[in-house]
């Protein structure tokens, strides 16, 4: 009861919970979710509802993981699908935007404590070292130590690269 009230005692919290075990008994990639962040209306109920599920349970993972020596060797990756508005529409929500976008990385080899890029203040195109999402699967690979150039086939042959981006070199 003290460990789930650790993670939370919601269906994501639980969800990290299994993860840690999973992690622990040699599972190599774990995903857990945690839907409803699509705020188009009621953006601050939705938040109000979700960020305390989100950090509780985030940060009893990580905490685990570095109680027990596995963060040196997981990498834990938090993001959504898409970066959201800087302002809030009629709706009270907050629409899809393609121009900023935010994840948090954990673990092996990633260098703690870095911010990498910035949107300006109004969250438009005035972007500070900007990098995509190829970009941040290249990171990912690189800590995986997974050979991001390396093509892979589809079922029908077709070769698909594993990624096409840059590792970010600031956090690795």
């Amino acid at each position: 009861v003290a460990l789930q009230h650790r993670y939370g005692d919601t269906p994501f919290g639980r969800g990290c919970l299994a993860a840690r075990r999973l992690i622990e008994v040699g599972v190599r990639c774990v995903e857990v979710t945690l839907g409803g962040w699509d705020s188009h209306t009621d953006n601050h109920e939705v938040h109000a509802r979700l960020i305390p599920q989100l950090d509780t349970a985030l940060a009893a993972l990580l905490a685990d993981l570095r109680e027990r020596d596995a963060l040196q060797k997981t990498v834990v990756l938090c993001m959504g699908e898409f970066g959201r508005t800087p302002r809030i529409n009629a709706l009270d929500g907050r629409d899809h935007w393609t121009t900023g976008f935010c994840a948090a990385l954990a673990g092996g080899p990633i260098r703690g404590g870095q911010i990498v890029g910035a949107t300006d203040p109004e969250g438009g195109t005035e972007v500070e070292d900007a990098r995509s999402i190829a970009d941040l699967h290249a990171t990912v690979l690189a800590a995986l130590q997974i050979d991001q150039h390396r093509e892979d086939l589809a079922p029908g042959g077709r070769p698909i690269k594993r990624s096409e981006g840059t590792p970010i070199d600031a956090l690795l």
